[in-house]
């Protein structure tokens, strides 16, 4: 029984990630989940999970603009999850090499 609770309680939450959705200001009004933009997606949150999800290639939504004081403010990331994982977690440079620190002993 308490097992069944904890699935239920597991699953409730794991929905509540995914109803996030992108904030803004009243100049960067953030838009309707209507499909035209990805959800908000955290790559640091899925090292291991490329995201394969439906709408993980479509651009996520993104708003900036320099307030008076010089300051950039900046809503949301217009990348597609896809292209946010393989940025952070991809390993695109061949020249990258691992030390086998044995090696040296």
């Amino acid at each position: 029984m308490i097992t069944i609770k904890a699935m239920i309680i597991a699953v409730s939450l794991a929905s509540l990630q995914h109803s996030e959705w992108y904030s803004g200001d009243e100049r960067c009004p953030p838009p309707k989940d209507d499909g035209t933009y990805s959800s908000p997606y955290h790559a640091l949150d899925h090292p291991h999970d490329y995201p394969t999800f439906t709408g993980a290639n479509i651009p996520g939504w993104s708003c900036s603009y320099q307030r008076g004081d010089g300051v950039i403010i900046q809503y949301g990331d217009g990348r597609t999850p896809q292209e946010q994982w393989n940025d952070l977690w991809r390993d695109n440079r061949k020249d990258r090499k691992l030390i086998n620190p044995l090696r040296y002993l």
